[in-house]
């Protein structure tokens, strides 16, 4: 069976006639007879009686018809998939990411990037910032976005900056530590900081910047939620706190570190070769962040 038979007989199915059909498909008359007859051949069936120029399907022919536009919606799917793959498109794209950028960016960026590549399979991890390197090293992921860390080198991946985040010292109006004209490091470790969390070596630790007792949890979100209800200090990144800043449900300590630049980068293996959706979405990121710069 080829593709050309089920195209053949779904057009004239639905036009009525061998000269209709022809005149669709810009074909002759008789190349259009030629590829039905054959398709009855194959099959073995009777797909039209035939009385002078006119055609009456049989009702073999409409019980046929769903399964011929299935074959026939797969092959051009086919034909599309190569043809995207020709033209650099990525087939499949696995990532992996932090939560440093608002859901929403994420949420409005994946559904953008499926309008523009339908046809690509797209998995996204979430993951803290300090796993990712070890996720593309892993080969998990093709690729990981995320706030930059003090990580041991690897030699294997390319860390590619997008662009600078403001990561700022917080806590909520109601924090004690907000109160005070002038926070020092000392007063810092009085209260517990809450930080990320990120498995290492198979362990969870916490990622601690001056203070002795933490509660550690794996998402920025979660981590400003907790900062809001009281639950303590953190270093959270712009974007994740702009809304609740502006809402005063989050303050900025007047401390000589409460505001700090840090960059997002791209990870990929070297040599990794970006795709053209891949690259979209890297330039949707650096237009996000062109905010922020």
């Amino acid at each position: 069976m080829k593709v050309i038979q089920a195209e053949v007989f779904l057009v004239v199915l639905e036009e009525g006639s061998v000269a209709a059909a022809a005149r669709q498909l810009g074909r002759s008359r008789t190349t259009i007879s030629s590829v039905l007859s054959s398709f009855e051949d194959e099959l073995a069936v009777t797909l039209f009686e035939r009385s002078g120029n006119e055609l009456a399907a049989t009702p073999i022919a409409w019980a046929i018809k769903p399964d011929c536009i299935r074959l026939l919606q797969s092959a051009r799917q086919i034909e599309q998939r190569c043809q995207q793959q020709r033209s650099g498109i990525e087939s499949t794209l696995r990532i992996a990411r932090d939560d440093a950028l608002p859901e929403s960016f994420w949420r409005e960026t994946m559904t953008a990037l499926k309008q523009q590549f339908p046809l690509t399979g797209i998995s996204v991890y979430l993951a803290p910032p300090q796993e990712l390197p070890e996720l593309v090293d892993w080969q998990s992921v093709d690729l990981a976005f995320g706030l930059a860390q003090q990580n041991e080198p690897h030699e294997s991946l390319q860390f590619r900056p997008l662009g600078g985040l403001r990561v700022m010292m917080v806590t909520c109006p109601e924090h004690a530590l907000y109160r005070l004209p002038l926070v020092h490091d000392d007063d810092l470790q009085q209260y517990t900081q809450v930080t990320t969390a990120y498995l290492q070596d198979d362990l969870l630790v916490p990622q601690l910047s001056g203070a002795s007792n933490y509660l550690a949890l794996t998402q920025f979100e979660l981590i400003r939620d907790a900062v809001i209800s009281g639950a303590g200090w953190s270093r959270l990144p712009q974007p994740v706190i702009m809304k609740q800043l502006k809402a005063e449900q989050l303050r900025v300590l007047k401390h000589p570190g409460a505001l700090n630049w840090q960059s997002y980068q791209l990870i990929c293996e070297q040599g990794y070769a970006i795709g053209r959706v891949a690259s979209w979405l890297e330039q949707q990121v650096v237009r996000y962040l062109t905010q922020f710069g």
